[in-house]
């Protein structure tokens, strides 16, 4: 069983996955007003679709602490880099030696205790694609484009729009699968 607590970023996201002018090409703006508007919409919607398919678009480095009683998929892939995992003994986080723990997967990596005990643990690692795939940039633009048009809008229609359906399914290929028994 995992429990996450705590996401920290340690190294926030610096590439650039849809520009400002793309977004307003996408949208078809050829004025400058809404341009605030444009770039906060761009940053809600890479939010949205990461949470949603557990996928960080750029790279960036994270700290996450969780309760683990015997391995754990770590939020946010593909997992670059794991650097350092430690564990709460009930007064400073201790270091967690490499042969503690082992690392499985290459995209989706778990990490499991040989030995186990239950704690909580604290992963910095690396996550994130070096290069965006473009399915993801389309997914972008499209929530982009919902978020625009409905910007006014007070109440959300109880019917998804073309926009928000189609950037789901392009973000369903790699959306993370959880199953929980």
């Amino acid at each position: 069983m995992q429990i996450v607590r705590d996401i920290t970023t340690v190294v926030a996201p610096t590439a650039t996955i849809v520009t400002l002018q793309q977004a307003k090409d996408y949208l078809r703006v050829d004025y400058s007003e809404d341009d605030t508007l444009i770039q906060s919409l761009i940053d809600a919607a890479r939010i949205r679709l990461e949470q949603y398919a557990g996928v960080a678009m750029t790279p960036r480095t994270l700290k996450v602490v969780a309760y683990v009683d015997e391995f754990i998929e770590l939020p946010y892939a593909p997992i670059n880099t794991i650097s350092l995992v430690e564990y709460w003994d009930n007064t400073n986080w201790v270091e967690v030696e490499l042969g503690n723990y082992n690392v499985l997967g290459d995209t989706y990596k778990k990490v499991y205790f040989t030995s186990p005990f239950m704690s909580e643990f604290r992963f910095t690692y690396t996550c994130g694609y070096a290069t965006t795939p473009d399915s993801m940039k389309t997914a972008l633009l499209k929530m982009v484009a919902d978020l625009y048009d409905y910007r006014e809008s007070s109440v959300e229609s109880s019917k998804p729009n073309a926009n928000v359906v189609s950037a789901y399914e392009l973000m369903k290929p790699y959306k993370r699968i959880n199953i929980i028994f």
